[in-house]
């Protein structure tokens, strides 16, 4: 920028000297031509005088008009000198004064009238104003050189550091464009050995990762493995706590405590169902309620008509994957609603429980447990030992629900709706 700049200083002082130069050669010939032309209307003038012959007027108007002419020239010129404003008043007057003189002088002689221009002869006026002409004249042009003279010399000044700045200027590109060649091929010479350098790492991470992912998939199928081993195993200890249970309750003879020993019975299948079934899936995170449920009712219809005679059991479930612990909090819920419904709804001992599963809107599942009962009195005690209860309070707190017991008018509808999105993406939402 700095070079770009001094050279467009320079330049521009270059064309101020020009435009000096120019002026200074202008003002001289203005001042030069101004001087011929007053010596061409003398010399005119003298020739007629003499001779008194008109042809020798030819070149005056001639001169006196270019005169004329070079005098505004030189005063459009002069602006610029000093003291110039009183100098071209006065060679103004001076020209003006020639000029009167010379026009009476050839009046004089067109009119015969000889003796009057010898007595203007013999005053030497006309010569005084030529001479005062001619000083002003010679300063004019010695001014005018001068200015040539000192422009030529700041021309040739401006010239040479013109030369030098444009060396220097060529001198600094060449150097910057030799440093930014070097850079360049610096900067390629390490991108290329960091493009190697992280194409070793890629290799050496993908090697990792291959490794890594194999162990993890070895890992995985093992965990798989142990945790089916697990499920397997709990679901064995579950039917043989289950099938110990009913042989304690066939050895009571409390009927009250061969219901609650019933009970617990169904409430442990509930437990084993869901491990038996992922025992035998390949997805061990979720359960898939439809083959579940079913599952658990149809147990609980054959079991639970060997104790109520006359009560049927009918469901609708559609197919939902929830996952493991939800679907064992609901399986238990299940269990004590159609428990309590077998057992209270009809004491006649004749009716229908029908168990509904339907998918909601945005992630919901309802679960409605209805019947044609003798209904629910809102704030009667609960009938029995009030475990059932209490049970399924715990598991709509576990499910993050809140069960609704509406009158049908015959009978009592329980709905249930509850979330079937993965615990985790629920809480981060």
């Amino acid at each position: 920028m700095a070079i770009v700049a001094t050279n467009f200083w320079l330049g521009q002082r270059a064309q101020s000297y020009f435009d000096n130069a120019i002026e200074a050669r202008d003002t001289r010939i203005a001042a030069v031509e101004l001087r011929n032309a007053m010596q061409t209307a003398e010399a005119s003038e003298r020739g007629f005088m003499i001779t008194g012959n008109e042809i020798y007027l030819g070149p005056y108007q001639t001169a006196k008009a270019q005169a004329q002419r070079h005098l505004k020239a030189l005063q459009t010129l002069l602006t610029s000198y000093p003291d110039s404003e009183s100098t071209l008043r006065r060679l103004s007057a001076i020209i003006t004064t020639k000029f009167d003189k010379l026009d009476q002088t050839i009046t004089l002689k067109r009119d015969q009238r000889d003796a009057e221009i010898l007595a203007i002869f013999r005053t030497n006026r006309g010569k005084a104003l030529t001479d005062e002409a001619n000083v002003f004249f010679s300063g004019i042009i010695g001014q005018a050189d001068d200015r040539l003279t000192s422009g030529v010399a700041e021309q040739r000044a401006n010239s040479a550091w013109l030369r030098l700045v444009s060396a220097i200027g060529g001198l600094v590109i060449v150097a910057v464009v030799a440093g930014a060649a070097y850079g360049a091929a610096r900067y390629t010479r390490e991108l290329r050995d960091t493009r190697d350098q992280v194409n070793e790492l890629n290799s050496e991470l993908e090697q990792r990762v291959v490794t890594r992912t194999e162990d993890l998939a070895k890992a995985r199928d093992r965990a798989e493995v142990l945790l089916s081993e697990v499920n397997h195993r709990v679901a064995n200890s579950l039917a043989l706590v289950s099938s110990l249970v009913n042989l304690q309750s066939k050895a009571v003879g409390d009927p009250a405590a061969k219901d609650a020993l019933a009970e617990t019975h169904d409430r442990i299948l509930a437990i084993s169902l869901v491990h038996r079934r992922l025992y035998g899936s390949s997805d061990v995170r979720s359960v898939s309620l439809d083959e579940y449920l079913a599952g658990l009712l149809d147990h609980l219809r054959t079991s639970l008509r060997a104790q109520v005679q006359g009560v049927s059991l009918s469901y609708h479930i559609d197919p939902i994957e929830l996952e493991t612990d939800t679907s064992i909090n609901l399986g238990v819920m299940v269990t004590e609603l159609v428990t309590n419904a077998f057992k209270y709804a009809y004491p006649g001992g004749v009716g229908e429980v029908r168990v509904r599963l339907g998918k909601l809107a945005d992630g919901q599942a309802e679960l409605v447990v209805e019947d044609d009962g003798v209904g629910r009195i809102d704030g009667a005690p609960a009938k029995g030992t009030g475990v059932g209860s209490r049970i399924i309070n715990a598991m709509c707190i576990s499910l993050g629900a809140r069960i609704d017991y509406r009158a049908r008018r015959p009978g009592t509808a329980a709905h249930l709706v509850f979330s079937t999105k993965p615990r985790r993406a629920a809480s981060s939402q």
